[in-house]
């Protein structure tokens, strides 16, 4: 055991301090930190016999009873830090650590009132931890190597109030200083136009505009632009009146820095080259041919009910939080929002999937190896970043539900099941389906997610083992798929079209077809446009019948090594 570490986590137990495991050299929580962060001797204990170099992590807000002010020396922190102590005072003495990366976290005890996580509210390189938020702290290492190190001990300095002024200043609802690091090319135009319509529609002049961007620009932008660059978009925005939003735009994406991302992109695969370059599926044939899910893309997942869509999508989301490492697949924090089960109900699938039949688990009859495949289901579940919201949800609340659980858990795809269950707005089914689509697909690309929308089909795809599977079967607007930017149709299995001699007639009932009818990054034809799935009976999993170790599985081109 990591004395070591292990002693720092007692220690921050006893200060009232919950703390969780961390994944080595890293700030990934290796377990649902927002659920299990605990002073529990033993679950501490357990955890670093278990991974002995794990680094710790303590969870923020009113559970620990503390607030921490993250100081980024790399994006101008500390000289942030300076100026509010030229206007506010000295901060009061209160524990304080250097971070690995050369930062601070500096500690204050929690006032009583919510706060929020939140980044640049308080200046560029100023970030607070508070509520629902962690902070990796002593004697955690760094991925560079450099080990976080107390320099102000919270046992011998007890934690300060937070500062009134600091309070105010992040209950105010104000824009970041900075929204990231350096803004490089390609990126400085919009920003800086950003910057200048928000300071035009709180009535700013041209000089004062000016004056502010040309300041920004030399401290943010790498390159920097040219003061003559920079004039030019402070008197552009003046064109418009105050409060004119609507009209002011940010000016057409640089095509040079563009195509420099996507070089520098080809040239990271070529040092790493990887067959599937998005969010791996729970299935590998899937996953290889189109890519695995990619973020900021908008899924749609449509079949006739009873087919299957629900458990599909729960079984995708499940794999894909566990991760594999066996075959080099990492964990990736994944969300459902069910309008349809309650969380119970979805983690109960979950077990199910993982070995212990739903029914025993109803009656209560069950036997040694259920109990067995429950622990360890229980194990794999609750130490994997998945999350189950079942509350109702408004469609102008999504974005909310969003933010807060990529700023708390890092979700990376998101699973809506099912559209219609989602309130919004619309004078019919036709725009209210229209409204659904654009906010979600709009929500993807701005948040940099994957996001994976059950629907049903009309009518026309209620037949679902027809000859004829169209995108036009899909439910609601056409213009739902248009937003789309993969569409998948989940279909009974149809044995008039069936060319797989390994299917046996006996097995039909179990498969389930699912039908790429459209992808945007798919330049792979599937064979017959469709992957057969068979459900492992009385195991609701799904099973790809699709073997990549088969001579001709793939195309030739896929079996290539030297393709990267």
């Amino acid at each position: 055991m990591n004395t070591t570490t292990i002693d720092f986590a007692l220690a921050y137990a006893k200060t009232g301090w919950q703390s969780f495991p961390c994944l080595p050299r890293d700030k990934k929580p290796m377990v649902r930190w927002a659920d299990m962060a605990t002073l529990e001797t033993n679950m501490l204990t357990g955890w670093w016999d278990t991974t002995p170099n794990a680094n710790i992590a303590i969870a923020c807000g009113r559970r620990s009873g503390i607030v921490v002010l993250d100081v980024d020396s790399d994006h101008d922190g500390y000289e942030s830090l300076a100026l509010l102590a030229v206007e506010y005072g000295a901060l009061p003495d209160t524990p304080m650590s250097r971070t690995g990366s050369g930062g601070r976290h500096i500690f204050f005890k929690h006032p009583g009132i919510e706060i929020r996580n939140s980044a640049g509210k308080l200046g560029a390189g100023l970030d607070i931890r508070g509520d629902g938020g962690y902070v990796v702290a002593p004697p955690s290492v760094h991925p560079n190597g450099n080990r976080y190190e107390w320099i102000v001990k919270p046992s011998q300095t007890p934690l300060a109030d937070m500062p009134e002024w600091m309070i105010e200043l992040l209950q105010t609802k104000q824009e970041p200083v900075k929204e990231s690091g350096e803004i490089i090319s390609g990126e400085r135009n919009n920003s800086l136009t950003r910057m200048a319509g928000s300071m035009r529609r709180k009535g700013f002049n041209e000089d004062e505009i000016f004056l502010a961007l040309k300041s920004y620009n030399l401290r943010a932008c790498r390159p920097p632009l040219s003061d003559g660059e920079v004039l030019q978009i402070a008197r552009s925005m003046t064109r418009y009146p105050p409060q004119d939003e609507a009209k002011i735009t940010p000016p057409l994406p640089d095509a040079h820095a563009i195509i420099e991302i996507i070089e520098n992109e080809i040239e990271e695969r070529r040092r790493n080259p990887k067959d599937v370059w998005g969010i791996h599926y729970a299935w590998d044939y899937l996953s290889l041919v189109t890519g695995g899910k990619q973020k900021g893309e908008l899924i749609i997942l449509a079949g006739e009910p009873k087919v299957g869509k629900s458990y599909w999508a729960h079984q995708d989301a499940l794999y894909s939080a566990l991760g594999d490492p066996t075959k080099g697949i990492p964990s990736t924090p994944n969300l459902i929002w069910s309008g349809e089960m309650s969380a119970k109900q979805v983690f109960r699938r979950f077990i199910e999937m993982l070995g212990v039949p739903k029914r025993h688990m109803l009656t209560g009859q069950m036997s040694a190896e259920d109990y067995v495949f429950f622990n360890e289901a229980k194990a794999l579940i609750v130490n994997s970043p998945i999350y189950v919201s079942h509350a109702s949800l408004n469609l102008q609340d999504v974005r909310g539900l969003l933010e807060r659980e990529i700023g708390e858990h890092g979700i990376e795809h998101v699973v809506f099941d099912y559209d219609w269950l989602i309130q919004a707005q619309g004078k019919d089914e036709i725009a209210t389906s229209q409204n659904i689509s654009r906010t979600l697909k709009i929500l993807a690309r701005d948040l940099n997610i994957s996001i994976l929308l059950i629907s049903s089909v009309n009518k026309m795809g209620m037949d679902s083992a027809s000859e004829n599977v169209a995108k036009t079967n899909v439910s609601g607007s056409g213009k739902k798929l248009h937003d789309a930017d993969v569409i998948y149709i989940l279909t009974k299995f149809n044995e008039k079209k069936n060319s797989d001699l390994s299917i046996s007639a006996s097995d039909y009932e179990k498969i389930s077809t699912l039908h790429l009818a459209a992808g945007r990054e798919l330049d792979y034809h599937v064979p017959g446009g469709a992957i057969n799935y068979m459900r492992e009976t009385p195991n609701p999993r799904f099973r790809e019948l699709k073997d990549l170790a088969k001579p001709n599985a793939l195309p030739e081109w896929m079996k290539r090594k030297d393709v990267a």
